[in-house]
C-alpha cells in the first residue's frame, strides 16, 4: 500500500474492545469513517486511565494533529473489532499516539491512526513541557525508553 506508514515494529500494549453501535453506520451497515476517530478517542481515554496519570485541569492534552489510513471497511456485523494503542515517541511538549482498528480474531488491520497529542496549560492557553509523571508512566507502560 503506497503512502501507509509501516507500524509493524510497534508493540501495542493497550487493547480496547469495541462495541459497534447501530447508529455509527449507514443504511448498508458500513461504519462511517468519521466514527473511527470517536473509537480512537474513547480508547485514548482508557489508555490514560490505565496509565494512572493525573487527568485534571492542570494536566490537559489537546490533539494537534490526527490522520488515518483506512485499509478495510468495518461493518456493524463485525463483532471482534478492537482498538490497539501505543505511544511511539515522547517529545518535549507532545507525544505520538498510534492506534489501529483490528479484527481480534483474524488480525486484519482495518485502519491505522496517528495523533500528535500536546500537553497544554488552559490558563496560559499554550503548550507546556510534558509532565514528568506522564513521561515516566508512559515509559513504564510501553516497556521501553521512547523519549
Amino acid at each position: 500500500m503506497h503512502g501507509v506508514e509501516d507500524y509493524s515494529y510497534v508493540q501495542f500494549h493497550h487493547i480496547f474492545p469495541l462495541q459497534l453501535r447501530f447508529f455509527d453506520a449507514d443504511q448498508f451497515g458500513h461504519i462511517n469513517n468519521s466514527i473511527y476517530f470517536q473509537y480512537y478517542d474513547t480508547a485514548k481515554m482508557d489508555y490514560f486511565e490505565k496509565l494512572g496519570v493525573p487527568f485534571d485541569n492542570r494536566h490537559v492534552t489537546v490533539t494537534a494533529h490526527i490522520d488515518a489510513d483506512f485499509m478495510q471497511q468495518v461493518y456493524t456485523s463485525d463483532s471482534n473489532i478492537e482498538v490497539q494503542s501505543a505511544v511511539t515517541h515522547i517529545g518535549h511538549k507532545s507525544f505520538i499516539f498510534v492506534q489501529r482498528l483490528v479484527d481480534s480474531v483474524t488480525g486484519e488491520i482495518k485502519c491505522i491512526g496517528r495523533s500528535v497529542i500536546v500537553s497544554f496549560d488552559l490558563e496560559k492557553n499554550e503548550s507546556v513541557e510534558m509532565w514528568p509523571e506522564w513521561v515516566e508512566a508512559i515509559k513504564k507502560f510501553e516497556g521501553n525508553n521512547i523519549r
